[in-house]
């Protein structure tokens, strides 16, 4: 069961990177097409996330953590919820605009989505580290 953590994980991390920093850009450069094409992405990414999120819950249970990883595999469990939160808040308040941010939202969104995709980043790193540098989840462990 651990494995399907892995299986999703990297669609959310590509999904959620690609679109953000796209809708980002969209946004900031004046460019509506790029602008709804990274909210799409961003969308298909938190609908990812949410089953990469329990299955990392699962996976976190079902394997054997290194006592020297158990700090990072809670950090990067603190990282996803985080992230989940954080996308979730993006989209309420995106949709609360119904779709259409008003001018003044429009670089304060932007800037949140960078941010978002930066936690997106370091929670992906820590999941790497687990697996790269621990052995977490192989059969190293």
């Amino acid at each position: 069961m651990h494995l399907v953590h892995p299986a999703l994980v990297h669609f959310a991390v590509a999904f959620l990177v690609a679109g953000g920093l796209l809708e980002a850009w969209g946004i900031l450069a004046r460019r509506a097409e790029a602008e709804r094409l990274g909210a799409a992405i961003v969308v298909a990414g938190v609908i990812v996330l949410v089953p990469t999120v329990a299955s990392g819950i699962v996976a976190l249970n079902s394997v054997d953590l290194p006592p020297a990883a158990r700090a990072m595999a809670s950090d990067h469990e603190c990282a996803a919820w985080l992230i989940l939160g954080t996308f979730l808040a993006l989209m309420l308040w995106k949709g609360w605009n119904r779709g259409r941010l008003p001018e003044g939202q429009r670089k304060p969104f932007a800037l949140a989505l960078i941010a978002a995709v930066a936690l997106v980043v370091y929670g992906a790193l820590l999941g790497g580290r687990l697996v790269y540098g621990y052995g977490v989840g192989t059969v190293l462990t």
